[in-house]
């Protein structure tokens, strides 16, 4: 009996090496630690955000283009990852509870590089692009001017490409819930609980930096043509509106990267050394959990952790301020581009590179600040619940930042009537009499202007007639009023597009501060999946992080970018319309705008403030019999407030709580007094 026991620890224990099957080399064995599992894992988060929030995100304009496929369609393929990231998160974490954790995080990085050539593949099935003709931007009568409208509502068979595209953000999903569920528990069995933040706010950090390159090189690709593979004679350029750039070229880079990181994830055995050592070592934190004995499932192993997990205060409230978190920072990530471009009247290329530049880093700093802190002062739940109350104020109060700008340019027809209403009464509309046989529409907005007059909504509603290059002559609704007579006169009625966007000199102020905010914004979230981890029984770690992956991303993540879409589009002007068909808003009401994103951040800060107090109210610590006194190196022993503080927090007294009844049988599985 003694020898079986013997043979089993042996086998156990080279089980545990880096390898496959039998062959588990020596040399391999310097890369078996805690630090090159997150390396490997951080490489993995990197790619993971390239691909899903990077790369994914510049490509949507071409995709649709390339396709025949409207917003709303491509709404639901971005919306794909978060759906199947949601939904798989339970049953991958009632998977992930055993020793698979290392096979289950390598089978999500293959998963997850089939995703991405997915991707990439309707460019080698459908063929060369076709090129339409040049958009007109001039006052064109007659009927002419609608024949490029039949073959708006043309159907063609591109768009059922839409199908591959979901499926493979289906893929990705799945990779990105097993990374942040098993990978994850994975991490924190192996290392001390005060090293977890850190490590946390490491991964998230690759993340969000893989982001931040995906934007950087998505956006540089696009400068090469879709077809350079194929055609060797191209003859146009990236301003020319019939430019398509090689979108696929991103995918098929994430996917290269992705199969070289699943190698060495792939080599990792069951458990990494030391894990037994942490395991015994680690001091229970998990909220006590109470069911009654007469339960009808306490033998439903799965009814019995579901229960457990969901009956936990400080796991649900803890989740749903985290929800709130998700659902700001998914809808702010998602605006914010086009937030800074009609704010501050920059084009899209600027707004997008300066939202990466602020926000990517700042984010990168606030997750691995808030890892370090709660690494440095060791928290306990207690104190990293009141971590997340301050930070989580703090970052409520940042949020008025919004409300730094400059008044924005007036433009006839949206913001000012033609004639400025000093002849006669000019309503504010962009159809008028000099403009009324031109047959222009909103698809395009390109502002013009002279030195004399606001901007004009496009060469076509200023009644311009003539083009050459980036000047337009015999604009007829060109008008300016005198100052002596109060008269409306006829001006120059030559416009032209350059020099029309007026600079805010608060810009960068704004950029700075934005900065100061996203990183406050972003310093709870490391500490915050540390108390999920923590206040959770050790064999419902895998599963309680799956049921807060649900959660999140199905009332945060995918939630969040709907309602700040609805909020912008309650304060749209000016739509986008193409042959009478509605499809984007250009121009937005600029203090209800802003009036809309500061309510909806502080309101959804505020939610989660409100949340981390009931989560702190409601924890009740495990029972134990005997004083146990945590220290950390940098708190002397004769320090007995901090001692008090460690000794409430790891062996409390049984505290009131509303959830659970004090006299009632524990829940089998459950943390048990000592």
């Amino acid at each position: 009996m003694a020898e079986s026991e013997c043979q089993e620890n042996v086998d156990e224990e080279y089980l545990n090496r880096c390898g496959y099957g039998r062959w588990r080399p020596q040399f391999l064995q310097c890369f078996n630690s805690p630090n090159c599992l997150v390396f490997f894992m951080g490489l993995y988060s990197l790619v993971l955000g390239f691909i899903v929030n990077g790369v994914h995100n510049v490509n949507i304009s071409s995709i649709e283009r390339r396709f025949d496929l409207d917003s709303t369609n491509l709404g639901f393929v971005s919306s794909a990852y978060d759906v199947s990231a949601a939904l798989l998160a339970v049953v991958i974490g009632y998977m992930g509870s055993g020793k698979r954790k290392p096979r289950l995080l390598a089978f999500a990085v293959f998963t997850s590089a089939v995703g991405s050539i997915t991707m990439a593949l309707p460019h080698f099935l459908a063929g060369q692009y076709q090129l339409g003709m040049a958009t007109e931007k001039i006052c064109v009568t007659g009927s002419s001017a609608n024949l490029n409208c039949t073959a708006v509502h043309h159907s063609s068979s591109l768009s059922n490409y839409l199908y591959v595209f979901l499926f493979s953000q289906l893929l990705h999903g799945i990779g990105g819930t097993t990374l942040f569920t098993v990978g994850i528990s994975l991490m924190d069995d192996s290392v001390m609980p005060k090293k977890t933040p850190l490590y946390l706010g490491i991964i998230y950090g690759c993340n969000i930096v893989g982001s931040g390159l995906g934007y950087i090189i998505g956006g540089q690709l696009l400068n090469i043509y879709v077809d350079f593979d194929t055609v060797d004679n191209i003859k146009l350029t990236p301003g020319d509106t019939r430019w398509l750039g090689a979108w696929w070229l991103g995918p098929t880079l994430a996917f290269c990267l992705q199969l070289v990181v699943c190698v060495p994830i792939s080599l990792f055995g069951s458990e990494l050394p030391g894990t037994k050592e942490v395991r015994l070592n680690r001091v229970p934190e998990a909220h006590t959990v109470a069911l009654s004995s007469n339960s009808k499932f306490k033998n439903n192993r799965f009814v019995t952790t579901t229960m457990t997990v969901i009956r936990n205060p400080c796991f649900v409230f803890i989740t749903l301020g985290m929800t709130t978190e998700g659902m700001f920072l998914s809808g702010s990530a998602a605006f914010l581009p086009k937030f800074i471009e009609n704010e501050y009247g920059i084009p899209a290329s600027k707004a997008a590179v300066l939202s990466g530049m602020a926000v990517v880093p700042a984010a990168v700093c606030g997750l691995i600040m808030g890892g370090f802190i709660a690494k440095r002062f060791n928290f306990t739940i207690r104190q990293a619940i009141k971590y997340l109350i301050a930070t989580s104020s703090v970052s409520a109060l940042a949020c008025a930042v919004v409300w730094i700008r400059c008044q924005p340019s007036s433009i006839y027809g949206v913001s000012i009537p033609y004639g400025k209403e000093v002849v006669g009464n000019y309503p504010i509309k962009l159809d008028v009499q000099c403009n009324s046989l031109c047959n222009c529409d909103t698809d395009a907005f390109e502002p013009v202007c002279n030195k004399d007059t606001s901007l004009y909504f496009s060469p076509c509603y200023a009644g311009c007639v003539l083009q050459s290059g980036s000047t337009f002559h015999n604009c007829t609704c060109v008008d300016v009023l005198n100052e002596v007579t109060k008269l409306v006169i006829p001006a120059s009625r030559t416009l032209s597009t350059e020099n029309c966007r007026q600079p805010c000199h608060l810009l960068y102020l704004f950029a700075v501060l934005l900065f100061m905010s996203m990183c406050v914004s972003f310093m709870p979230i490391a500490p915050g999946d540390s108390i999920q981890l923590r206040c959770v029984h050790e064999d419902h770690k895998v599963y309680a992080q799956g049921i807060k992956t649900l959660i999140v991303r199905m009332l945060g993540s995918f939630v969040g970018p709907i309602l700040m879409g609805k909020l912008l589009d309650l304060q749209c002007e000016t739509w986008r319309e193409k042959c009478g068909q509605r499809l984007s808003c250009w121009l937005y009401n600029h203090d209800n705008l802003v009036l809309s994103i500061y309510l909806y951040a502080v309101v959804l800060k505020g939610l989660s403030v409100v949340f981390s107090c009931l989560a702190l109210k409601f924890y009740r610590p495990p029972v134990c019999n005997q004083v146990i006194v945590i220290q950390t190196p940098d708190v002397p022993h004769h320090e007995e407030k901090d001692g008090q503080e460690a000794e409430e927090t790891h062996c409390s007294h049984k505290e009131n709580s509303s959830f659970d009844e004090a006299n009632q049988p524990m829940l089998p599985g459950s943390v048990h007094s000592s």
